[in-house]
């Protein structure tokens, strides 16, 4: 978490520093996306929300997004873009940031013979993403429909207490605790608009 929080303070004082400079002006953006996720997992679904601030065809600002792919998290990242060509239509995008962890009740781990208070617990990761793009429907300030091919990773870490049941005297079941740590590789089709 301090982590997310020196990373979003860096984002607000790069902000106001190209805000303040007089060589130029400075344009204003916000993506909202859907996106399909397909791995070695599943397909999945992810919705996004990025917005910043753009000068001279770089674009830096923040993001967060709601993710399924293999247990559900909330990543908060900071998006750093560049356009290519006359037009800039064609950009590319570095998404960076922390993954937080937000799984739902079917997610969760519990000893095989009943359930009780010692179920699964999530622990935050670090959120990557990297791609190209293309301004399909291009306005006013490159507004209009976006799409966009890249190639993302979630990392995010589980543990949880297993049940054994010894089979000789005493005859006690004992709980082992065991962690998971997962690396989530996934190749991301997005589709929003730039507004």
């Amino acid at each position: 978490m301090k982590k997310s929080m020196l990373l979003l303070i860096l984002l607000l004082v790069t902000a106001a520093v190209m805000a303040q400079s007089k060589t130029g002006k400075a344009d204003y953006y916000l993506i909202p996306q859907v996106a399909l996720l397909n791995g070695d997992h599943s397909a999945s679904g992810q919705v996004q929300l990025t917005g910043g601030i753009e000068k001279k065809g770089w674009s830096i600002g923040i993001g967060t997004a709601i993710d399924y792919y293999k247990v559900r998290t909330v990543p908060l990242f900071v998006d750093v873009r560049t356009g290519f060509g006359k037009n800039r239509l064609l950009f590319s995008y570095l998404n960076l940031g922390s993954n937080i962890a937000w799984p739902l009740e079917s997610q969760y781990s519990y000893p095989v013979l009943y359930r009780d208070t010692r179920g699964s617990s999530f622990s935050n990761g670090v959120y990557t993403d990297l791609g190209i793009g293309y301004h399909l429907i291009n306005g006013k300030k490159n507004r209009g429909m976006v799409m966009s091919l890249g190639y993302s990773t979630k990392t995010i870490s589980e543990s949880y207490y297993e049940a054994i049941y010894r089979g000789f005297p005493p005859y006690i079941m004992e709980y082992h605790e065991r962690k998971l740590g997962y690396t989530l590789n996934r190749i991301v089709i997005r589709c929003g608009i730039r507004l």
